[in-house]
């Protein structure tokens, strides 16, 4: 009776491993590459091929699925290496034109801050140079008027000298005894002339009178002395007129020879200052002319190394996609082989049986 029950444990232990051996060649089965493996086994096994062949055959495959993985090791470094190269570069890029973004967008702002103060300036020189030039204009006017008004009054007073000095050698003919018959011409134009001054007529009346007495009352030496010391007196106050007006008249020429030499040298110094103000100017429009110019070339570019980068990245991710679907293929691949050469050389039969029942 016992050993009844241990061939029935022992059938029944066969049964079950017969069982798993059969589930786990059907799984290989379902698998593509264990279909093809397992037809290629029964073909080998169909022509009576020794078991030993068989298992050459497994590790045949086995290592062409080794070398297989090797190699695709291989590329996939190389293309890690690449893309680490190449997205390392184009980080290195993007870098650089935001950096360059960055430097000229700054030196755009800050020139146009610099441009506003130059152009302010600019304004504030042409205005002085307006003003610089009225306040020339102005001030020669001035000084032409009050030269020709000195020059006026110097020729009214060497009018009324030149008169005083006729009427002197008058007063003194008749001093020497010429009779007022012998010079009336002469006295009725002396008389004329001073009678129609009108620069100094209030100077000049007291001789009007003395002389105009003179051709009333007749002529007495008494008389003649007292117009000869009236005239000596305006001549003297009249020289001396002449004399403060051709002081002031230096004074004012020297003046505005000094202020229009300063007034000359202002205006070359704004006119200067003008020209190099615009020259600046210029150079700051071009400034930031070409700043703008850099921010738009190198923001294109940063779009365009951008655009790069993640076409590489995306490259780069679907090639480690293909590596790690590739890399679980072959895995399972070797599994299949591992499995069936336990199967081969620990259940031939059965995985013999198994085969020749396949399609």
């Amino acid at each position: 009776m016992q050993k009844l029950a241990i061939l029935t444990l022992v059938l029944a232990l066969a049964a079950a491993k017969f069982v798993d051996t059969h589930a786990s060649l059907a799984q290989i089965d379902a698998n593509p590459f264990g279909n093809v493996v397992l037809s290629a086994i029964k073909a080998h096994l169909q022509a009576q091929t020794p078991a030993n062949e068989v298992n050459m055959l497994l590790n045949g495959v086995a290592a062409g699925l080794q070398q297989d993985q090797n190699d695709h090791d291989h590329a996939f470094e190389l293309d890690t290496t690449t893309n680490n190269r190449i997205v390392e570069d184009l980080e290195k890029e993007i870098l650089y034109h935001q950096n360059q973004i960055s430097s000229n967008t700054q030196l755009r702002d800050d020139t146009i801050e610099a441009l506003a103060v130059s152009e302010e300036d600019i304004r504030v020189v042409i205005q002085d140079i307006a003003t610089n030039e009225q306040t020339y204009a102005r001030e020669e006017a001035t000084r032409n008027q009050q030269h020709e008004t000195f020059v006026a009054k110097v020729a009214a007073i060497d009018d009324v000298i030149d008169a005083i000095d006729e009427a002197a050698k008058l007063i003194q003919h008749l001093s020497l005894g010429a009779s007022f018959v012998q010079v009336k011409s002469k006295y009725e134009t002396v008389h004329k002339r001073l009678t129609d001054n009108t620069s100094h007529s209030q100077l000049l009346q007291p001789v009007v009178v003395a002389l105009t007495e003179l051709a009333t009352h007749g002529v007495n030496q008494k008389a003649l002395t007292k117009i000869a010391q009236l005239l000596s007196e305006i001549r003297q106050q009249l020289v001396q007129e002449k004399a403060a007006k051709t002081d002031v008249e230096e004074r004012q020429a020297a003046h505005w020879a000094e202020f229009s030499v300063h007034l000359s040298n202002e205006h070359t110094r704004l006119v200067e200052r003008k020209a190099q103000l615009e020259v600046q100017i210029q150079e700051q429009k071009d400034t930031i002319e070409d700043a703008q110019s850099w921010i738009e070339f190198h923001t294109l570019e940063l779009e365009n190394s951008e655009e790069r980068l993640a076409g590489q990245q995306a490259w780069y991710a679907v090639q480690s996609e293909i590596y790690e679907t590739q890399t679980a293929e072959r895995a399972t691949q070797n599994e299949i082989v591992d499995r069936l050469q336990e199967h081969i050389s620990e259940k031939l039969s059965t995985t013999a049986q198994f085969i020749s029942k396949r399609n």
